[in-house]
């Protein structure tokens, strides 16, 4: 049937459109090595791509023999309530790229793929500062080790719906809830973007006033909008303690 304007679909069918127009146009599919994305936005204030695009993405990619990259270097290790968010996508990159929960913290960083495009590489041709540095592996270890045994991923996933769950309550709420805009994400990666309603600024102000009341939030680059990115082992009743000063704090920076 037909798309309504400003729908994902349609959102999502104009950006594939775009972006064969470009093979056509710009950088011809033989000059393209690879497509490279992040299946949840980082610096764009955690927005999940669609699985129509990323779907649409792998096919553009099949038609052209263009490898599909997908950098999970910041939705990786369970941070989306499975050990990578492409595997929600049902949609299988030539390449996946990891790093920081890794280790956590620690500095560690993993390259997946093919054999057969592993073996393209010479032996040598792809280092790194921290390669093979012994502490990081025996952490990236242990992490592995707490992931299964702590069972982390359950426990992203419940956190992740009461975090999303009291946020959806802010914005029902009568005063408050308008300043507010779109509730978005995937299990501990929420993004909170308010609404043109909204005072100028008001993420800066919802940060500081959230800072004041001991609770530490991303804002995130231009826009109005704020990144919840919690420990994967944070209780429930920690949770519950950070959306009460949450909603406290944004009540506090509209006032």
């Amino acid at each position: 049937g037909p798309k309504t304007a400003g729908s994902e679909e349609a959102c999502t069918d104009e950006a594939l459109y775009q972006l064969r127009l470009l093979l056509k146009q710009q950088s011809a599919p033989s000059d393209t090595a690879a497509i490279i994305i992040e299946p949840v936005l980082g610096e764009g204030g955690y927005v999940p791509a669609p699985k129509r695009y990323i779907e649409g993405l792998r096919k553009i990619c099949d038609d052209n023999e263009i490898l599909l990259i997908i950098d999970e270097v910041q939705s990786g290790f369970g941070r989306t309530g499975t050990y990578f968010a492409i595997e929600q996508y049902g949609v299988r990159p030539d390449i996946l790229v990891m790093a920081k929960g890794i280790a956590n913290g620690f500095p560690l960083a993993g390259i997946a793929s093919r054999k057969e495009l592993m073996d393209k590489q010479t032996p040598g041709s792809m280092g790194g500062t921290y390669s093979g540095n012994a502490v990081a592996c025996a952490a990236g270890v242990a992490c592995a080790e707490v992931m299964q045994s702590e069972n982390i991923l359950e426990n992203v996933q419940a956190r992740g719906k009461q975090l999303r769950s009291g946020l959806e309550s802010l914005k029902k709420d009568s005063q408050l809830g308008p300043l507010i805009g779109d509730i978005r994400g995937l299990g501990l990666m929420i993004g909170l973007e308010f609404s043109p309603k909204a005072p100028a600024g008001i993420s800066g102000k919802v940060q500081k006033a959230c800072f004041n009341n001991d609770l530490l939030v991303l804002t995130t680059s231009v826009y109005e909008t704020l990144r919840f990115i919690p420990p994967l082992i944070v209780s429930e009743e920690e949770m519950a303690t950070g959306i009460e000063r949450f909603v406290k704090s944004v009540g506090e920076a509209a006032a």
